[in-house]
């Protein structure tokens, strides 16, 4: 087979709203570390894949297709071919802009314009240098647990779930302070408090595909790992890849080949950190790159006359049929009693229940909107102005992808694929 890579700079410029955030109100204000994208260009029997890593939180699907567009046009594929993968970092540019910033909603919109337009010539451009410098390869492939790095935040309890988004030494807490959003009687909090430890399935395992020329030297290589990128919270207003930048650059440096970055299954997985900084990013960042170095010593060699193999299905997701403004204001109403009689009833499952559902019905109605606390891990926002999107009668398009290199299977899905799932 024969690989050929580039790598671009994607970095947004400052003013960009960020994405990741409901509780972050204003846009960037500068840039921490470079944003990166990757191509690796894959081919074997006249067939040719290429896998796209880029530093961001998520595209949409119409620009996601904009830009395998794109990469097929000048990596010489069709885009049916091409699978883009987003490291998932909460720190990097939103594609909508933030209507809670100082900086007018024109000027946001100007600014995702500008970078757009940059991002999909830049996608172009390493898109056509991997074509170029496609040469023979031979592929090594291996695998390693991690632990202690991250976990599930989504504690089962006997009412439904609750979010552990908390610094490690809160954590333990986070129970007993969602109960007491319930309006639960503190005697009763104490008594059916457990600790907010994190019991729930992740994903431990860190992969790794290395491609090498015919001597060893190596051209390529893909790192797998199931964690949220969260590391840096809401009050951060540079841009940044978090761990996964750190990441890349210690095995970049290691190995002096590229590295691209792939995210697992992490929907309900955080990164445990004792703070929110850039010293914990790196730490997190240090930590996998150091295991996924250790893992290269000890790598599988697939065989020299492997294939690359890409299968592609679409399928539909039903959607919630949401009321009108005017319905979701009058439900409210409603659902406020009801929560007050469950509130003394202690039916505490259907408080639950019933806050979520007005929570919703409120951002609907475009009334003011408090986040719970125990939700975003700040405090609550004032006047929080969202509508959730209507797509009344619709289903979700979504589309499953497979790069398979020999027996090596790279899927990727949509969205925010819980690890359960994903495993």
């Amino acid at each position: 087979m024969r690989v050929g890579v580039s790598s671009g700079l994607i970095t947004p410029p400052v003013g960009v709203p960020m994405a990741g955030f409901g509780a972050r109100t204003e846009v960037s204000q500068g840039v921490h570390d470079d944003l990166h994208a990757k191509i690796l260009l894959m081919e074997s029997g006249g067939r040719r894949a290429a896998l796209v890593t880029l530093d961001l939180v998520g595209l949409k699907r119409d620009e996601m297709n904009r830009l395998r567009e794109i990469v097929g046009k000048h990596a010489g594929t069709d885009p049916t071919n091409v699978m883009i993968g987003c490291s998932h970092t909460h720190s990097g540019p939103s594609l909508k802009p933030n209507p809670m910033s100082s900086l007018p909603v024109k000027e946001q919109r100007r600014l995702i314009d500008e970078w757009l337009r940059s991002l999909r010539s830049t996608l172009g451009e390493i898109a056509e240098e991997a074509s170029e410098n496609l040469t023979e390869a031979r592929v090594k492939f291996g695998r390693s647990l991690v632990t202690g790095l991250s976990y599930n935040r989504r504690k089962t309890i006997p009412e439904g779930v609750c979010m552990l988004i908390m610094e490690t030494g809160r954590m333990k807490d986070a129970v007993r302070e969602q109960y007491r959003t319930w309006g639960m009687p503190p005697e009763l909090v104490e008594e059916r408090a457990v600790p907010g430890i994190p019991t729930g399935q992740i994903d431990p395992e860190l992969t790794v595909l290395r491609f090498e020329t015919l001597k060893g030297k190596p051209i390529a290589i893909v790192v797998n790992f199931s964690c949220h990128p969260v590391t840096l919270g809401p009050s951060n207003l540079l841009i940044s890849a978090d761990y996964p930048g750190y990441l890349r650059r210690l095995i970049e440096e290691a190995e002096g080949a590229t590295l691209l970055f792939t995210q697992g299954a992490s929907g309900n997985v955080r990164p445990y950190y004792s703070e929110r900084s850039f010293r914990e990013a790196e730490r997190i960042g240090v930590a996998l790159a150091s295991i996924a170095l250790k893992t290269m010593r000890n790598l599988t060699p697939l065989p020299p006359d492997i294939d690359v193999r890409v299968a592609n299905t679409i399928f539909e997701l039903p959607v919630r049929k949401l009321p009108s403004p005017e319905e979701a204001g009058r439900l409210i109403s409603e659902m406020e009693e009801e929560l007050k009689r469950a509130i003394e009833a202690r039916d505490f499952r259907e408080v639950r229940r019933l806050r979520e559902e007005i929570l919703m019905l409120r951002m609907i109605s475009g009334q003011p909107t408090a986040f719970p606390t125990q939700w975003l891990g700040v405090a609550p926002q004032k006047n929080v102005k969202q509508v959730p999107q209507k797509m009344d009668g619709e289903e979700k398009i979504c589309e499953l992808q497979a790069i398979a290199v020999g027996d090596v299977i790279l899927a990727a899905v949509p969205g925010e694929l819980f690890t359960e799932l994903g495993l």
